[in-house]
């Protein structure tokens, strides 16, 4: 009821809005014996109106009185000029003056000509002439001339990157001496940072940006498969492809960072469904002083999201956007096929002396000349099962606008996302919604906002017969042999265990989950009339979130060779589960902001509170005797359920100060007291903090003169440190829910009492007295620099994070101390700390040339991390500088270091042999005896190859436009880490024909190929006492990759065939294509470097190409 309400009120809100979108900007003013000059600064004051005029062509010095209460700008503008030479036109926000000319003046052409410099006096090379209206322009040469032959009558527009574009008119001059002022625009845009806002000529914080628009027409289905590449410090990490494939997101290498949308703390869910179309601002908080007010779970940055809102005084706009896509694997092995597998089975057993080959002649006859499809198939399981690609649809609707005191956004979005398998058993489908209202009450500065969003989302996966994770088909689908057969004779599912046709057939079982989330906020924000620079903002949050997921697991009709009647299968089973969770934000500020002369203030305090509250219940059924999939048509003998509920809550205090003088030195502090249920009651709050200070060096007077030679035009320095807090951590060190209490677990069948079972409860672990926040000092120098005009530009960062507040639960071997009860020592406070540290770096330019416009922006980020002490390595481990991993830093793990492979018999003989390796033969791989005493065993195994995660991540980003036409393409890579190749790979047991599978793995030793990739084929890992098969940096390779990740070409209708048609504003038509190919030595053994799957079990990275349309209205 309270979701229709405010529903019924926030459309409503935006009805009225649109109603009054119509009129146009209205104006109140009261002027006796003032110039026109007056009454227009009070008009561009009152309005989002700018006035753009020629001073020697129009006169605004002219006395003049008004009276107008509510009075629309044409009509004031008419009463101000009536009389005049004056006239004027409005376009968009823009409002031009002119000259009025006889309607009877003849139009005659003349030649103009003249020079561009910029405010130094310096030329300006090949800045942009156009007389307005028309296509006839010129550019600037080496020396900043031009000359052009044009209308007596006309405009020129002087335009180039980096300036502000200048219009004037031609008159009866035929000589120009032009300056272009630098845009200074740039400088002034404001961030969202934290909460609050600072403009880019005042940030002092590590931050960076994201264009929404780059990532609005590619062809991905949730936004986190469109950042790659696009921000220093943004490392994104796919796993593989797949319907709604999510990547993973860090900062810095951190763990997942937090998600704030509008200033609210949102799941990091609700960041993977957005809407690019939603986006008007992404940014990426990194250090301490951008991120310490969120407190608690902010030590891992922020991606901090505004989304798009109306403007006030604006017309009704309308934009469809589609995007229709289809996607192909990246990178796909070519499998071999039956005779080629049995030829190297046979190959393998027979290098192993066995005296049983797996194959006869007759065998290899039948594979080759396909004589007999039953006993001797050869089945292309990749061509059988998969489609040659999948569809995928985008659908996007918004529309905005606003009158004097409204505002709306309103935007509906679809997906419809294909898989590659032929039956269609693996889709899925969201439907976004959102809805931004705000109001303006302009007597007494208050302004409302209300927003709703939200999405509902539907995914179905085929259901594994042996598993109920459907990446499984994909394993099944690689590793299934050719011979093995997947269709009877008369072309129905034949009946085996694992076989994919009958996993993804429409009439086997499923996977379906639902998601279903809202999202309401409502804030009010006012600005105190009666207090310049006083405001309180209230915003208040609900969330509403339902997963249902339901699993059917049944066998389709499956048959026998020659039979008709389908085998008896599996019972079908079905489990269904629930969950609802709603959460509540509330948020309270008082913002005061004054200036004295240069020294600007800004004083923030405030109080933020979040509970949640989430339940769950689960049901399951089997043994169903009719294929009907609901929960009542199953036996009640086999019932089983369960359930639980949960809770959590959050507060803090906020406070935060910044100082600015003269735009030239700043500095900023911020603190919170967070609270957070994680932890005891006496230890439930901490306090966290960051400072940093900056300092704009270009704007000194004695940095002047490299200003003037367009050396630097702007040179910031700037340093952060704080101390923010963390409630909890993954993997070993990972903090359960109510830790800190004694716990108790119930059985139904905990105690045997004569004979018979009986309920109980047992006690759980220990709590820890010692159970507090873990802390992160973090640290940051950068700089941002801009030169050439600000068409080159860059920054340059080096950061530093220390945790600590690790929990450990002692070995009770090495302490002594044993727990009587059997649940293991509590965990105890410890001096762990863990270090993180690298540098980024971004680099980009801007120009044109006459009417082409370029642009290129280069950026990369390299860090690493280590344990400086790590509680949980053992003594031993540490004892041993090659294996010990406290203080150590970039390696994959610990294993053998190889040292080639054997060559023959004399190499076998005079090498030292791994202990357990037995009957060694050439082509096996050799080890090296590391410590030299004689015998390869445990003590040999050393810190091996380079990070399993990118420590180096880069991106090139470039553009080009001319005449509407558009060019962006998107480099992105990745560099020090290694990939392990997976077992399938390594050919270590050919003999139950498990390998080779891939057409690349025949590239093995023998006699007459010693300079292979791969070592000799066995038959079975017990020939050789699994030599070929230990961990060791043999079977490490080189996953650094550089991948052309987006690339777009379109034309915009708007800039040239359509500029003149105002009923339609955008109208833009592309081709785009995503992962177009990849430069990899993974490729070469038929991984991608994105794959988390090293056996290339994983479904597959895909290349996508897409058609995509922009029309507005």
């Amino acid at each position: 009821m309270k979701m229709t309400v405010m529903l019924v009120f926030v459309f409503a809100s935006a009805l009225l809005a649109t109603e009054a979108s119509s009129q146009m900007a209205k104006v109140s003013i009261v002027a006796k014996k003032t110039t026109a000059q007056t009454i227009i600064y009070e008009i561009e004051k009152q309005t989002d109106y700018l006035f753009i005029y020629d001073e020697s062509e129009v006169n605004l010095n002219q006395i003049t009185s008004l009276k107008a209460e509510n009075k629309t700008v044409s009509e004031v503008l008419d009463k101000v000029f009536e009389g005049t030479n004056v006239s004027y036109a409005i376009e968009g926000s823009n409002i031009m003056l002119m000259k009025k000319t006889s309607v009877n003046q003849q139009k005659t052409t003349k030649k103009i000509s003249g020079i561009v410099l910029d405010i130094t006096g310096v030329p300006v090379i090949g800045a942009s002439i156009m007389e307005v209206g028309t296509s006839n322009g010129t550019i600037t040469d080496l020396d900043g001339k031009f000359s052009l032959t044009i209308s007596e009558s006309s405009k020129l527009m002087i335009s180039y990157i980096g300036y502000l574009t200048q219009t004037i008119t031609v008159g009866d001059r035929s000589q120009f001496d032009i300056k272009l002022v630098e845009d200074s625009q740039k400088l002034d845009e404001v961030i969202v940072v934290g909460y609050g806002t600072n403009t880019k000529r005042s940030l002092i914080s590590s931050v960076s940006t994201v264009d929404a628009s780059e990532i609005k027409n590619i062809p991905v289905t949730n936004i986190t498969q469109g950042l790659a590449g696009r921000s220093p410090g943004l490392i994104v990490q796919a796993s593989g492809g797949g319907v709604n494939k999510t990547s993973q997101i860090s900062i810095r290498g951190g763990e997942t960072p937090l998600v704030v949308i509008d200033g609210i703390i949102r799941a990091y869910n609700d960041f993977v469904a957005l809407s690019p179309d939603d986006i008007e601002n992404l940014a990426i908080l990194k250090d301490a002083s951008a991120t310490a007010v969120y407190g608690s779970r902010a030590a891992n940055g922020i991606l901090q999201v505004t989304t798009k809102r109306g403007k006030l005084g604006s017309k009704p706009m309308v934009e469809y956007n589609f995007n229709q896509s289809f996607s192909q694997p990246n990178i796909w092995p070519k499998k071999l096929n039956s005779y080629d597998r049995a030829y190297y089975m046979n190959f393998a057993a027979k290098s192993d002396g066995l005296s049983t080959l797996p194959f006869s002649d007759d065998d290899l006859n039948k594979f080759k000349d396909g004589s007999d499809p039953f006993g001797h198939a050869d089945v292309d399981w990749q061509s059988l099962v998969l489609k040659d690609y999948a569809p995928q649809q985008k659908h996007n609707i918004k529309m905005s606008g606003g009158s004097e005191t409204n505002n709306y956004f309103v935007s509906l979005g679809y997906i419809d996302q294909g898989s590659l398998y032929r039956n269609d058993s693996h889709e899925m489908q969201r439907t976004n919604f959102r809805l931004n209202q705000s109001s303006v009450v302009k007597a007494i500065g208050l302004k409302t906002t209300a927003q709703i969003d939200g999405y509902v989302q539907e995914t179905t996966h085929p259901y594994t017969s042996t598993s109920n994770s459907y990446y499984n088909v994909f394993s099944h689908i690689q590793n299934k042999k050719p011979w093995d057969l997947a269709q009877n004779s008369f072309g129905d599912i034949y009946a085996a265990s694992d076989n994919p046709l009958a996993e993804t057939s429409k009439d086997g079982g499923y996977l379906l989950g639902k998601q279903k989330v809202a999202n309401g906020l409502l804030a009010f924000d006012w600005s105190l009339p009666w207090v310049k620079g006083l405001s309180l903002k209230a915003n208040g949050n609900y969330r509403y979130v339902s997963y249902e997921n339901k699993q059917w697991r049944k066998d389709p009709p499956q048959f026998e060779w020659e039979g008709t009647d389908p085998v008896a299968g599996s019972k079908s089973q079905l489990y269904k589960s629930t969950e609802n969770e709603n959460s509540y934000t509330l948020q309270f500020f008082v913002n005061y902001e004054k200036t004295i002369k240069q020294h600007s203030f800004s004083l923030l305090g405030g109080y933020e509170a979040t509970y949640g509250f989430a339940s769950s219940l689960w049901g399951s059924r089997d043994t169903y005797q009719f294929d009907i999939d609901q929960m009542n048509a199953g036996p009640e003998s086999t019932m089983k359920n369960n359930g639980g509920e949960s809770e959590y809550g959050r507060a803090g205090w906020i406070g935060q100060l910044k100082y600015n003088y003269a735009d030239k030195y700043f500095a900023e502090a911020s603190i919170r007291y967070d609270g957070s249920d994680n932890f005891p009651v006496n230890k439930r709050w901490g306090t966290f903090y960051s400072g940093s200070i900056g300092w704009s060096v270009a704007d000194e007077a004695f940095f002047e003169s490299l200003k003037e030679k367009n050396i630097f035009n702007t040179l910031k320095l700037r340093a952060s440190y704080g101390k923010v807090g963390l409630d909890n951590w993954s993997g070993t060190y990972a903090i359960s829910r109510f830790a800190y209490l004694s716990s108790y677990s119930y059985s139904g069948q905990a105690y045997v009492i004569n004979n018979i079972m009986q309920p109980g409860f047992s006690e759980g672990a220990i709590p820890s007295p010692d159970l507090t926040w873990f802390t992160t000092d973090q640290l940051d120098y950068g700089i941002d620099f801009s030169s050439l005009n600000s068409r080159l530009y860059g920054s340059v960062d080096y950061f530093f994070y220390k945790t600590k507040g690790f929990l450990y639960q002692p070995d009770q071997l090495q302490t002594g101390y044993v727990d009587p009860l059997g649940t293991g020592l509590p965990k105890v406070s410890t001096d762990g700390e863990h270090r993180r540290a690298g540098w980024e770096f971004q680099l980009g330019y801007r120009n044109q040339l006459g009417q082409l416009e370029y642009d290129f922006a280069f950026n990369f980020t390299a860090f690493n991390s280590l344990w400086a002490k790590d509680p949980s390595e053992s003594l031993d481990s540490k004892k041993n500088p090659y294996k010990r991993t406290t203080q150590e830093k970039g390696y994959w793990g610990i294993g053998y270091e190889n040292d080639g492979l054997y060559s023959g018999p004399d190499d076998i003989y005079s090498s030292v042999k791994r202990l357990n390796s037995t009957n060694l033969t050439s082509g096996d791989i050799k080890y090296s005896d590391f410590n030299g005493d004689g015998v390869i065993d445990g003590q040999d195994q050393i810190r091996i190859g380079n990070n399993s995660f990118p420590r180096g991540n880069f991106g090139l980003n470039i553009g080009l436009r001319y005449q509407g036409f558009f060019l962006n393409a998107l480099f992105q890579g990745a560099t020090e880490f290694d990939m392990y190749m997976g077992s399938a790979i390594m050919m270590n047991d050919s003999q139950t024909g498990t390998t080779p599978i891939y057409d690349f793995q025949t590239d093995f030793w023998r006699l007459d190929n010693t300079d292979a990739k791969y070592p000799r084929i066995i038959s079975s890992g017990g020939v050789n006492g699994n030599n070929n098969a230990v961990t060791s940096d043999y079977w490490l390779i080189n996953g650094a990759y550089l991948r052309l990740k987006d690339v777009q070409f379109g034309y915009d209708f708007k800039k040239k065939l359509l500029k003149n048609t105002p009923w339609i504003s955008q109208l833009t038509l592309a081709l785009s294509g995503q992962n177009i190919f990849t430069i990899s030595e993974a490729t070469k053994y038929g991984m991608d470097p994105e794959n988390s799957s090293t056996n290339n079990y994983g479904y597959p990275m895909e290349r996508v190409f897409a058609f995509s349309l922009n029309v507005g209205f």
